[in-house]
C-alpha cells in the first residue's frame, strides 16, 4: 500500500498537466485566412484602376504640347515659299508605353528605321479632334483626334529621315507617327488626286505634287555637307512624336524623305499641322533653268551662272559630260540668296562642254532637261 500511495499521485499530476497542452488544428484550406477575416474581401486587396492606367499611359492634360508652337532653328519653316505663304513586321521588343517613348517604354531616339513597330496604345478618351482631311481628291471629309490615329496600328512606323535645309544644314529627325499612305487609303484618297497641302495652324502651308509625297524617297544614314551615303527608302509620315537628338511628344507634324540628299526637305514639315487638302486639279511644270552667256564659242576661262526666275524656291541639278542629271546630281546653288549667296559661284569654261541642268522645287513637277553647249576658241 505504501508503494501504491506514490504512484497514485504522480498519475494524477501527469493528467493535470496534459489537460493544459494546446490542441493542434487542421492547416486552413483558403491558404491561411478565413473566409469573412478581415483583409480578405474584395474591397480591402489592392487593386489596379484600368482607367488610371490609361491616362498615366497617354499622359496629363498637356503633355502632347511640349514645344508646340517654338520653330526649330534648323528647320527655316519660315522661309518664303512658292506659294507666298509665310511660314509592318512586328518588333520583338515591347511596345512604347506612351508617345514619346521608345520600344523598351523610355524616352529617346527609336535605333530601327521604318520597321514597323508596336504602337502606343490608344487612349481611353480620344480627346480633341487634330487633324481634318478634305478636299475634291477624297471620298468624304473626315476628322481624326489624336485616338483615331494611335488607332490606325497598321500603319505605325518610327523613321529617321536625313534632312537638308535652306542654309544648307545636314542633320536628322527621328519620327513615330502613321504612314501617309496608309492614313489617306483610309481617309478614301481618288485615283486621280495630283496635289497634296498640308495647312499649320499659323496659317503656314506647303503644297506637294501627288509624286512628292508617295514617289521614291530616301533617307541617308550618312548624311553631311561632305556627302551623304547609305541610302534606304523612307515613306512619308505623320508623327505625334518626333525630335533629333531626343524624340518627345508633340503637336503633329509630316515629314517627308528626300529624292536626293541636297533636296531641301525640312520646309515641308508643317509644324502645328492641322488641315490636309487632296486635289485633283493638274499641277503645274518648273520652267527649265537658262544660262548668263549665250552658247556657241567661248574664249578659255569663262564663267557662266546658271539661271532662274524662282531660285530661291528651287534647286537646279547639273551635269558636265552631256549625261541626263537626276537628284543625286551636283546642285548649282547650294544655298539661298538670302541666307548664302557666297555659295551660288559661277562654273568655269575650260573645255568644250555639254552642260545639262534640270529645276525642281515643292509644288510643281520638276522642269524639262535643258541643254546648253560651248566649245572654246
Amino acid at each position: 500500500m505504501l508503494f501504491i500511495l506514490p504512484l497514485l499521485l504522480l498519475f494524477v499530476a501527469a493528467c493535470a498537466v496534459g489537460s493544459t497542452l494546446p490542441v493542434t488544428e487542421p492547416f486552413p484550406t483558403d491558404g491561411g485566412t478565413e473566409v469573412g477575416a478581415p483583409g480578405s474581401s474584395a474591397e480591402n486587396r489592392p487593386e489596379t484602376s484600368l482607367e488610371n492606367q490609361h491616362s498615366e499611359g497617354n499622359g496629363t492634360e498637356g503633355s502632347n504640347t511640349e514645344g508646340a508652337g517654338q520653330q526649330q532653328e534648323s528647320e527655316n519653316t519660315g522661309e518664303p515659299q512658292e506659294n507666298g505663304q509665310p511660314q509592318g513586321a512586328e518588333s520583338d521588343q515591347p511596345p512604347p508605353a506612351q508617345p514619346g517613348t521608345t520600344g523598351n517604354g523610355s524616352a529617346g531616339s527609336s535605333d530601327n528605321n521604318g520597321v514597323p513597330q508596336a504602337p502606343p496604345e490608344p487612349p481611353q478618351d480620344d480627346g480633341p479632334v487634330i487633324l481634318t482631311i478634305s478636299g475634291d481628291g477624297v471620298s468624304a471629309e473626315t476628322i481624326w483626334t489624336l485616338g483615331d490615329l494611335l488607332a490606325l496600328r497598321d500603319g505605325y512606323r518610327e523613321i529617321t529621315y536625313s534632312t537638308t535645309n535652306n542654309w544648307p544644314s545636314f542633320g536628322h529627325m527621328t519620327a513615330h507617327g502613321v504612314s501617309i499612305t496608309y492614313l489617306l487609303r483610309q481617309a478614301g484618297i481618288q485615283a486621280g488626286a495630283t496635289s497634296i497641302k498640308f495647312t499649320a495652324t499659323d496659317g503656314y502651308f506647303v503644297t506637294l505634287t501627288y509624286d512628292q509625297v508617295f514617289g521614291r524617297l530616301y533617307t541617308y544614314a550618312n548624311h553631311s555637307a561632305s556627302g551623304s551615303s547609305g541610302a534606304s527608302a523612307a515613306e512619308p509620315l505623320i508623327a505625334w512624336e518626333w525630335g533629333d537628338s531626343r524624340v518627345r511628344p508633340e503637336n503633329i507634324r509630316p515629314f517627308f524623305g528626300q529624292s536626293g540628299p541636297m533636296e531641301v526637305n525640312t520646309a515641308a514639315f508643317v509644324k502645328d499641322l492641322y488641315l490636309i487638302e487632296v486635289f485633283t486639279a493638274s499641277v503645274g511644270v518648273w520652267p527649265p533653268p537658262g544660262v548668263s552667256i549665250a552658247e556657241g564659242e567661248v574664249p578659255a576661262g569663262t564663267e557662266l551662272l546658271m539661271l532662274h526666275d524662282n531660285i530661291d524656291s528651287i534647286r537646279i541639278y547639273y551635269t558636265l559630260d552631256g549625261s541626263d542629271p537626276d537628284y543625286s546630281s551636283a546642285v548649282f546653288n547650294r544655298s539661298t540668296s538670302y541666307f548664302q549667296p557666297h555659295l551660288i559661284v559661277p562654273l568655269e569654261i575650260t573645255e568644250d562642254v555639254t552642260i545639262k541642268a534640270f529645276a525642281a522645287g515643292l509644288g510643281r513637277a520638276e522642269s524639262q532637261i535643258a541643254t546648253f553647249t560651248f566649245t572654246v576658241q
